[in-house]
């Protein structure tokens, strides 16, 4: 029994350990680029380009059509039943629609870039980094399509291969940018970083997506395979909208209560806590969605989500316990010293990453054991909690702890409100396992609490 019980601990980790390798490399970039612009842009300059960047997300995300989800789902099949010529279809489909949509938000960034400036900024003064991030937008949206190409043919070393590729060149470019261009380096350094590491794929992996990647002789985009990749793409689509949006907003609204400088220190505080969570988001989205997705019914996704509940909140629970003991030296090391002002707001962001660990375990079967109609309600429940605890928070005079005591709120609520969906549907935990959550929470919470009242 011991023997099993470590050969399985194992295998976990190891599978865990190829999930996250992407994320690893993609995190030390980021590190390394934060330390740059917090040692040459300090607080403010960052707070900025966290409002561009944030936007150069959601536009990327909007332009991408959420096509990722769709393109994985039909690549697979094909893969499995050999159908290359219904794998290139699909592919140039929905390169053929990245080109009319991307299109057109790339050229109304370009056009608007002194409004999008005035609603995130306050001012029209930056609309040229806008402009520059535009670049960003349309490598965000052509990676959504090859990131589901990447899952539809499990292949784990194109993702990683874009991470190191598009992230080495983007630090390069900021290492030699940002010294002489200030903010407009930066901005354009990791607008770069995407369609770089798109081609860089695609380049070294080329003979593996060749056959995919040939164009069609016939038409690729019909009206019936463009509505079978957009019916399932909508809904992944409107709910990346709606909480990428949900955090723009609210963020903009942040900027303009407590400074830019706020906003650097706030960005500091959620990027170390999104690079802990981003591990545990990557072992469940690489390997655990697939397993789940082939268990059957609601008795096979619970005993599902409680083998792999106290594998996965335990050590995230460990994990965000040791980044806030060590929150000083992680924000000296990654920032500089002038970043001590965001040890609180690190906090209270931990807090709430532990609770969208949880939300997102619980979550893992909704969309294979109730489709749609079930993970949909589930996906707008943080973003919904996120803008109502701001308003709350910030009506109360909360301030620079606004934000981040509101995203600790709609994490923990949302992973409650997760578990009393999925419950009634028969995916319930055990006492162990919410004593588990409970008892993480509990601990980061007073970790938070203690230093900030």
């Amino acid at each position: 029994m011991p023997d099993a019980r470590f050969a399985l601990w194992r295998d976990r980790s190891l599978r865990f350990s190829m999930g996250a390798s992407a994320t690893v490399v993609n995190g030390l970039m980021g590190i390394i680029r934060n330390k740059w612009f917090a040692q040459h842009l300090e607080a403010s300059g960052l707070g900025i380009l966290a409002q561009v960047f944030s936007n150069q997300a959601w536009l990327g995300t909007a332009a991408g059509m959420g096509l990722g989800l769709p393109v994985a789902r039909v690549i697979g099949a094909a893969t499995a039943a050999d159908d290359q010529p219904a794998a290139r279809r699909t592919v140039w489909a929905a390169f053929t629609l990245l080109a009319m949509t991307g299109s057109v938000v790339v050229a109304g960034g370009l056009l608007f870039a002194a409004q999008i400036s005035q609603a995130l900024l306050g001012s029209a003064a930056y609309a040229g980094l806008i402009r520059i991030s535009m670049i960003g937008v349309a490598g965000v949206a052509v990676q959504q399509t090859l990131v589901g190409l990447f899952a539809g043919r499990s292949d784990l070393r194109a993702p990683l291969t874009f991470s190191i590729v598009g992230g080495g060149i983007s630090v390069l470019a900021m290492f030699l940018l940002v010294p002489r261009w200030g903010l407009q380096g930066g901005a354009l350094a990791v607008a770069i970083l995407f369609p770089a590491g798109c081609v860089g794929a695609l380049a070294v992996h080329r003979r593996t997506y060749a056959p995919v990647l040939t164009p069609p002789r016939e038409r690729a985009l019909t009206p019936g395979l463009a509505r079978s990749l957009l019916a399932v793409a909508g809904a992944g689509l409107l709910a990346s909208l709606v909480e990428q949006g949900t955090f723009l907003t609210v963020r903009s609204h942040y900027v303009r209560a407590n400074g830019i400088e706020a906003n650097g220190f706030l960005q500091a505080g959620l990027s170390i806590s999104q690079q802990v969570g981003s591990l545990f988001y990557a072992y469940l989205a690489s390997y655990a969605f697939g397993k789940i997705s082939g268990a059957p019914g609601a008795e096979g996704t619970r005993a599902y989500t409680r083998k792999h509940w106290t594998p996965i909140i335990l050590p995230a629970a460990a994990a965000l316990i040791a980044a806030r003991l060590g929150a000083t030296p992680l924000l000296h090391l990654l920032y500089s010293h002038r970043f001590d002002p965001a040890e609180p707001l690190m906090a209270w962001a931990l807090v709430g990453e532990f609770g969208r660990i949880g939300l997102m375990t619980w979550a893992l079967g909704s969309l294979p054991l109730g489709g749609a109609r079930l993970w949909f309600p589930i996906s707008l429940v943080f973003p919904v909690a996120l803008a109502i605890a701001y308003a709350l928070f910030a009506a109360s005079g909360a301030g620079v702890l606004s934000m981040p005591k509101a995203n600790a709120s709609a994490g923990l609520a949302a992973a409650c409100v997760c578990g009393m969906v999925m419950s009634r549907r028969g995916v319930t935990l055990g006492a162990r396992d919410i004593a588990v959550f409970a008892g993480g929470a509990a601990a980061l919470i007073l970790l938070a609490w203690g230093r900030v009242r």
